[in-house]
């Protein structure tokens, strides 16, 4: 979790937190809607904990959810019910991310005092090696990330405060990286000031991402084109504070999460807004104060929230 998403959560929290209210919010437009399955869960009840502390990803060859609690990594089977957890204890360290590769391999971002490292491990939580980076250039020394994504045979380690995202292939070869405040215009007071609230990667290779205190989102090719959209409101289409950013398991559709308004928003590639779903409410379909998200290849949307109400998990319908 970023410094200045916390510094917006802070400030909406108040108007997240309100009583819940009724209905199910903006009507279905277009082709996309979404339906509530079920929360994450132990043999103690749904899951929960501190939001500011937690993250999710899936393993999509076997639709497993990896939810980072604190620095403990808590995985989730096909009915959303825990089956393992390890680095309760901190055996590997102090995990601030994690992805899991096409092989199930299990990689996690440990943070030091001034350093940090990957480690690898098995999907028991043990560790295998350490992944080295090689060849990073001058631009990016010093470069610690605090997001980890697998996509496409490729590593995104990404630095949300800073704006700056390093790409490596799967043994840790750099291959390319990316200043996004540079790329899209950014002073560098824009960028002390802001920071990215969200961060994704299409299976095409483009780059998302959010800013919360401007409410907008952005798309980056890899050949650095940008595409932006959203505006400040409280009107179906546009954001209160936007958070996270995913797409559909089709890679159709562009999701967004506002955690002022408890709203999914929902766009296409084109980034038309198509519709939102979801309504700011403490029953089981109600959201309070969206904050991660994560998509599996069922289709099935993982929704990190505030007010301990842990994570909720909606099946999204899309048609044509």
């Amino acid at each position: 979790m970023n410094r200045n998403l916390k510094q917006n959560l802070m400030i909406t929290l108040a108007a997240v937190l309100m009583a819940a209210q009724a209905g199910s919010g903006y009507g279905s437009e277009g082709s996309v809607s979404a339906s509530y399955l079920y929360t994450l869960s132990d043999l103690t009840g749904n899951l929960s904990g501190s939001w500011g502390q937690m993250a999710v990803t899936v393993d999509e060859a076997v639709n497993e959810a990896y939810v980072l609690s604190g620095t403990g990594i808590r995985i989730f089977n096909d009915n959303g019910m825990e089956v393992y957890s390890f680095n309760n204890e901190r055996e590997i360290g102090n995990v601030i991310s994690v992805a899991v590769d096409d092989e199930g391999t299990v990689f996690a971002i440990v943070l030091g005092a001034k350093s940090f490292k990957i480690v690898r491990c098995n999907y028991r939580g043990e560790p295998l090696s350490k992944m080295d980076l090689k060849n990073v250039p001058a631009a990016f020394a010093g470069f610690i990330p605090n997001t980890i994504i697998f996509r496409n045979g490729s590593f995104y380690l990404v630095n949300q405060d800073e704006m700056k995202a390093m790409v490596t292939d799967r043994t840790g070869l750099y291959k390319d990286g990316y200043d996004f405040a540079g790329i899209i215009g950014y002073t560098e007071q824009n960028r002390a000031d802001t920071g990215m609230n969200g961060f994704a990667v299409d299976r095409e290779g483009n780059m998302m991402f959010t800013v919360g205190p401007t409410a907008k989102a952005y798309v980056v090719s890899p050949d650095r084109t940008v595409r932006m959209f959203g505006k400040h409101g409280m009107i179906p289409g546009t954001f209160g504070v936007p958070s996270a950013i995913v797409t559909d398991a089709s890679d159709t559709y562009i999701l967004v999460s506002d955690i002022l308004r408890c709203r999914i928003l929902v766009f296409d590639k084109n980034l038309k807004f198509r519709t939102e779903f979801g309504y700011r409410g403490l029953s089981p379909d109600g959201l309070i104060g969206p904050v991660g998200l994560a998509v599996d290849r069922r289709n099935r949307l993982y929704v990190i929230q505030m007010g301990n109400k842990g994570v909720s998990v909606f099946q999204v319908a899309t048609g044509n």
